[in-house]
């Protein structure tokens, strides 16, 4: 009879059973007092250890005709010489390890294993019940139920296709933008401006006042420390984009005093790219602007593409011109606007699908060629049989005329 020995709570954790079962230290066999799933009890004097050293045993479980082994570590946690009993846990115990222990445990309780030599019969237990019948749906009666029984069928399965298309859909998006999708650091509206800077230190006397200079007219004077002037002459004939210093004022040199646009110079957007996605520019690529009046520009092409020795390379960006797509004022000049560059065209996806693209026109234009060839053979001894329609008289198929 399997005997079962309880401990308060506060002392132990898990009941221990006296069962029939064997340990084995480093291929010594060890007496086993009790065992529970949180440990076991060895005999004291078969074994020399000290508490808190972490032991690997093996529990040896007899049934009839096969031994149930278990490895596990268990700790000693103390050594009762009055009892002749040395306590251990079992620690690093796997879920598996855990479940198999509990499982044998409970087999024993339960009487499907009663003492040694028994069998432990639970693998091959049938566990065969009545199945229970379910009640059939009411089959439709009428051709109008008909008609709404399969009407909610195919709502449900539209329902669930639209469902699934707007997923992928959902899903297909996000992956173009991340892929294909570059939106511009900076981006702004500019024109060809040249900037006129202060040659040297000094107090401007003059400073041009029209709102248009032509080539060789006098930009500004600079009178220097030293009671010297030095005048800058216009460079083109332009017009006055922005101002920075006014007459009387104390410029240092290379000081921005004036910034010119050429006449003929017209507005456009000039956008910042990342320095690694420079590459990706050069293979294809496409803008849409947005500026802020709320117009959106789709398709913009890239005017000019930038080049290694940019000034910008050391910042880690370079400068792309758009072509605006709409008409500019002057006004604009410094206005920010929204730029995404899309990069699909120069991708070997697009590329793959332009090839395809090309070789069904080839097969379609050899196909139109082959029926369109067919029918001028068959009609060409149609043609031949008509008669001339010129006036004279047809000799050897040479006509003259009478």
């Amino acid at each position: 009879m399997t005997k079962i020995t309880h401990e308060a709570e506060v002392q132990r954790q898990h009941p221990r059973y006296r069962l029939p079962v064997r340990c084995i230290h480093n291929g010594t066999q060890i007496s086993v007092v009790d065992v529970s799933v949180g440990g076991l009890g060895l005999r004291a004097g078969s074994l020399s250890v000290q508490p808190g050293r972490v032991l690997d045993l093996t529990l040896v479980f007899p049934f009839s005709g096969y031994e149930l082994t278990l490895p596990i570590n268990a700790e000693v946690r103390y050594i009762a010489e009055e009892h002749s009993r040395i306590g251990l846990r079992f620690v690093d115990v796997s879920p598996r390890q855990h479940n198999l222990l509990r499982f044998i445990l409970d087999a024993y309780l339960s009487g499907e294993v009663v003492e040694a030599g028994d069998i432990l019969d639970v693998v091959s237990r049938r566990n065969e019940g009545k199945t229970r019948e379910v009640p059939q749906r009411p089959q439709p009666v009428g051709f109008m139920a008909n008609v709404a029984h399969h009407g909610r069928s195919v709502a449900g399965y539209v329902g669930i296709g639209a469902a699934t298309l707007l997923l992928l859909g959902f899903v297909g998006m996000g992956v173009f933008e991340r892929m294909y999708l570059i939106p511009a650091q900076t981006a702004q509206i500019t024109a060809d401006l040249v900037n006129v800077p202060a040659p040297s230190n000094g107090q401007l006397t003059f400073v041009a006042t029209g709102n248009e200079v032509k080539a060789g007219e006098p930009l500004l004077t600079i009178q220097g420390p030293q009671g010297s002037s030095v005048v800058i002459d216009s460079p083109c004939n332009c017009l006055v984009q922005t101002r920075y210093s006014r007459a009387s004022n104390f410029v240092r040199e290379g000081m921005p005093v004036l910034a010119l646009r050429e006449k003929t110079s017209t507005p456009y957007v000039a956008a910042s790219i990342p320095q690694d996605q420079v590459l990706r520019f050069y293979r294809g690529a496409s803008a849409t602007i947005e500026y802020a009046d709320g117009t959106r520009v789709r398709g913009s092409q890239i005017e000019r593409l930038p080049t290694l020795p940019d000034d910008n390379a050391s910042v880690g960006r370079f400068f792309v011109k758009l072509a605006p797509g709409r008409d500019l004022e002057t006004s604009t000049i410094g206005q920010p606007v929204s730029v995404v560059f899309d990069t699909f065209s120069g991708s070997s996806i697009a590329a793959a699908a332009n090839k395809l693209q090309a070789a069904m026109n080839w097969a379609g234009n050899r196909i139109a060629s082959v029926f369109g060839g067919n029918s001028d053979v068959a009609n060409a001894p149609k043609k031949a049989k008509e008669p001339g329609t010129t006036t004279g008289s047809r000799l050897a198929g040479v006509t003259s005329e009478q």
